[in-house]
């Protein structure tokens, strides 16, 4: 706005300064998969564990999403998106009835079908008369296997649900129980009730891995002579497809998790690989069109080195390759501790990951790698599902699959910082995401540019913008170089917005970064030294 002086005094005009460059977000991450409760198909912000109970239930069995993004705030994440997904199939969770009490296994699927409920006096009562001892005013409830579903007794090769109890009983040194003179494992135990009123109901439905009261009318439960098997379980097909499209319209995302990719299988449980790549490869596809994602992939569960180097390359029948800069790939499986039911719980390993993707990026930068003993250091990890010599990172590394290994003095870390693609340009993952922050950050603060006028003043202006830019990135380490010059350029001028392309109504800008790249092999040279003739003295 012209002013216009028509008496003498002192006028005022405020000037235009220098408009920042202000960086993208890094570490805000998106979790699309099965979780308890909450509004499907709707990216939900999420800032803490307890926000996340909130709307979307507790801690559930063969729903890996919920344990994802508890281990993403134990990690060291403080925010992130959860998208719940849709069945889009006909899914069912199993269910058994005790009384006037319903019970129904946590999460859809045919897992829930092994699982049995045992009701039982708190105390032991004697009935001279044989048969069932009459109940008392307080009674206790569990979850129980049969022993002959973990112990493999009826034959054949056990599927995916079967493969994971069996590792958590056999994790957790769950002992056989005698009831009724046949042996069971007791996946948990809720002690100590004497009604099946609202306690009862909210204890179970928020401690229990493993099951929920779906209705009660408040009345004690008689006790179960042998215990009752839940049934009616049938697998679901999980739309993680249009879970993955919801996150179009979200901005400041720049982390993606589907960790229940891993639950994909056949209509008898078994793990479909090739169906695991293929959702692995769409949320891979969603991040190269944005360009604004990082996905952090799960690998099928219980692969031996070979297994999962044909997973990723591609070599399986009818599979693809994992091949993206916008992603990597996490080997093996890990442990974490659940403190609900004091036992150790297998999950996948995307969201322990980007914990510490979060973490680094918000005491470093996200230039460095979220890998290594300290920043990769896995503190709520209790053990991993292989221990992985130095032989199998032979392996593994060069092929795009960075592992989760356990070292002497230092625990369970990230020991690997490569995406899973086979360009060199892109083999880091730290790299990648430079990239990606540095154009999400001059996409969204070079707003102001459009429609402004194409000149000479428009060029000096952005390039000056960029380049403080860039200098401080410089400045904090995330570009290579002893001088800014040596660490990147900014072109914008005549020589690359000549009148054609001015004529277009196009603006170019041309900018050229060179990297810091991880100290991804250490090599400690030795030599003997020849002592002298007067090293004696």
């Amino acid at each position: 706005m012209v002013a216009n002086y028509l008496h003498p005094g002192i006028y005022i005009e405020e000037i235009p300064g220098t408009r920042s460059i202000q960086g993208a977000s890094t570490s805000v991450a998106a979790f699309v998969g099965v979780v308890e409760n909450g509004p499907p198909d709707t990216p939900t912000l999420i800032t803490s564990w307890n926000a996340f109970t909130r709307q979307f239930g507790s801690l559930i069995w063969y729903g890996f999403t919920s344990w994802a993004v508890y281990e993403f705030f134990q990690e060291g994440g403080t925010s992130c998106y959860v998208v719940r997904v849709k069945d889009a199939g006909t899914g069912k969770a199993a269910t058994a009835s005790v009384g006037s009490s319903k019970f129904k296994a946590a999460s859809l699927g045919i897992w829930g079908n092994s699982l049995q409920v045992c009701i039982s006096n708190n105390t032991v009562v004697t009935n001279s008369g044989g048969g069932a001892p009459p109940p008392t005013p307080v009674f206790n409830l569990q979850v129980v296997v049969d022993a002959g579903v973990i112990d493999g007794t009826g034959g054949g090769t056990p599927n995916l649900p079967t493969q994971l109890l069996t590792a958590y009983v056999r994790q957790n040194g769950i002992t056989s129980t005698l009831i009724n003179n046949k042996n069971y494992y007791v996946l948990e135990a809720f002690n100590g009730f004497t009604d099946a009123g609202l306690t009862f109901t909210q204890r179970i439905n928020t401690q229990s891995m493993f099951i929920r009261v779906a209705s009660s009318d408040g009345k004690r439960p008689p006790n179960t002579q042998t215990p009752t098997t839940l049934s009616g379980g049938a697998a679901a097909n999980w739309d993680l497809g249009s879970g993955l499209n919801t996150l179009k319209t979200v901005q400041a995302l720049s982390l993606l998790a589907m960790p229940d990719t891993v639950t994909i299988t056949d209509s008898n449980g078994n793990t479909d690989a090739v169906k695991q790549g293929q959702a692995i490869n769409q949320g891979l596809l969603l991040c190269q069109d944005l360009a604004s994602l990082f996905y952090a992939a799960d690998p099928p569960y219980n692969q031996n080195v070979q297994e999962i180097i044909a997973f990723k390359t591609g070599t399986l029948t009818g599979s693809q390759a994992i091949n993206s800069s916008y992603g990597a790939l996490y080997y093996p499986w890990a442990w974490i501790f659940n403190p609900l039911s004091n036992s150790n719980v297998p999950i996948p390993p995307s969201g322990p990951s980007l914990g510490r993707y979060a973490y680094t990026d918000g005491s470093i930068g996200v230039w460095k790698s979220p890998a290594g003993v300290n920043d990769g250091a896995m503190r709520t990890v209790v053990a991993l599902m292989a221990q992985l010599t130095d032989a199998d990172q032979d392996s593994l590394n060069p092929n795009g699959i960075n592992t989760l290994r356990n070292l002497i003095n230092y625990g369970n870390v990230i020991y690997g910082a490569r995406t899973v693609s086979q360009d060199t340009q892109w083999t880091y993952v730290s790299v990648r995401r430079l990239f990606i922050f540095v154009e999400q950050s001059l996409k969204n603060s070079l707003q102001w540019v459009v429609f402004e006028p194409n000149d000479q003043a428009l060029w000096s202006a952005v390039t000056r913008d960029v380049d403080a830019f860039l200098t401080t990135l410089w400045n904090q380490g995330a570009l290579f170089g002893a001088t800014p010059q040596e660490a990147f350029f900014v072109t914008c001028d005549a020589s690359n917005n000549p009148p054609e392309t001015r004529m277009l109504g196009q603006l170019y800008i041309d900018i050229g970064l060179a990297p810091v790249y991880p100290a991804e092999f250490v090599i400690i040279r030795i030599t003997q030294k020849t002592a002298g003739p007067d090293s004696g003295s």
